[in-house]
């Protein structure tokens, strides 16, 4: 009998501490699904980025301090890093290989593109309506990106993704 109750004891005392242990693991920062490329043509070849992360972010942009959402893709995992970012122009420092995309409403969003470790970058824009949204909600955004400016030498976008907020900055 005796053993009966220190048996089940140390098991209520075993999922106790296990759950409770748990919880204060943190968790880190991680990125949200993603698929799809990028494809810039350099001057020495194609740059093909294969996207598998993306992070929505949201704060006021470098210019005129506006509030913009963000989404940044890319093939690193750069979640904790942009969450420890105290301010909204740390959120990209490092991707090295990726697509940044800034809805800022009107008829232009603004992309930058960046490959071979910051080697090649291009900035350009396009309509918004070439980001088709499932979901659009101001905490999670999911859709596609369709960008196809390879005709005139910049880059060619095909992405599915799915993405919560990740990070909204005060500055």
């Amino acid at each position: 009998m005796r053993t009966c109750r220190t048996s089940r004891l140390k098991t209520a005392l075993t999922i106790t501490v296990t759950t409770v242990g748990a919880s204060l693991i943190p968790t880190t920062a991680s990125a949200d699904s993603a698929s799809g490329t990028v494809t810039y043509q350099s001057k020495s070849g194609p740059i093909v980025v294969n996207v598998k992360n993306v992070y929505l972010v949201k704060g006021p942009n470098s210019m005129d301090k506006k509030v913009i959402r963000r989404l940044i893709f890319t093939s690193a995992d750069l979640g904790a890093k942009i969450k420890a970012c105290a301010e909204m122009s740390c959120s990209d420092n490092d991707l090295r290989e990726g697509l940044e995309v800034d809805l800022v409403g009107g008829p232009r969003m603004n992309y930058w593109f960046v490959g071979n470790d910051q080697r090649v970058q291009y900035s350009g824009t396009a309509p918004p309506e070439l980001l088709k949204f499932t979901t659009d909600t101001p905490q999670r955004l999911a859709g596609k990106l369709s960008i196809d400016d390879s005709k005139a030498g910049r880059a060619k976008v095909a992405i599915d993704f799915d993405t919560t907020m990740l990070k909204e900055f005060a500055k």
